[in-house]
């Protein structure tokens, strides 16, 4: 799903049934590895977690942003997540985070990863968007709502 010009939503995953943020980062390491051959599941997962142990991904109203750069990725990738049960993920708000937006961008992407990052953390600063995405009840609802954005999206552009 192509969101704007710079930004394309590879893949939505609904109801990851993860308990802990350590789990939700093994969960999709092992979806990504599983999806993309080439990647190395372990090697993802300590990518993930590693950022995690820097600073906390998430931005508050439930979700997060964890964000990586890799050697062996040659576009960016981007998955949006809607964990089951909503978990601790050290959040400045101290909400349990619910969704979990996780971008990855190839590690000489330096300037064009920082510019998505900014663009996904405006988008998802709407605590409009924020509460749907957490209340959506299924995978096609929460298609439905990404369609919505990537439609505003376009027309704001």
């Amino acid at each position: 799903m192509q969101l704007n010009k710079d930004i394309t939503l590879d893949y939505v995953l609904y109801g990851l049934k993860s308990k802990n943020k350590r789990e939700v980062m093994r969960d999709i390491a092992r979806f990504v590895s599983k999806q993309h051959g080439q990647m190395d599941d372990i090697a993802l997962f300590d990518a993930l977690l590693d950022q995690e142990r820097q600073a906390s991904s998430a931005i508050g109203h439930g979700l997060a942003i964890p964000h990586i750069r890799l050697n062996d990725l040659k576009t960016p990738l981007n998955i949006l997540v809607h964990i089951e049960k909503p978990i601790n993920f050290d959040s400045p708000d101290d909400e349990d985070v619910q969704v979990v937006w996780v971008t990855m961008s190839p590690r000489g992407d330096g300037p064009r990863h920082l510019m998505r990052l900014a663009k996904i953390s405006r988008m998802l600063n709407n605590p409009t968007l924020a509460k749907q995405l957490k209340q959506a009840r299924s995978l096609d609802e929460l298609r439905a709502l990404l369609f919505n954005v990537e439609h505003d999206l376009r027309e704001a552009a």
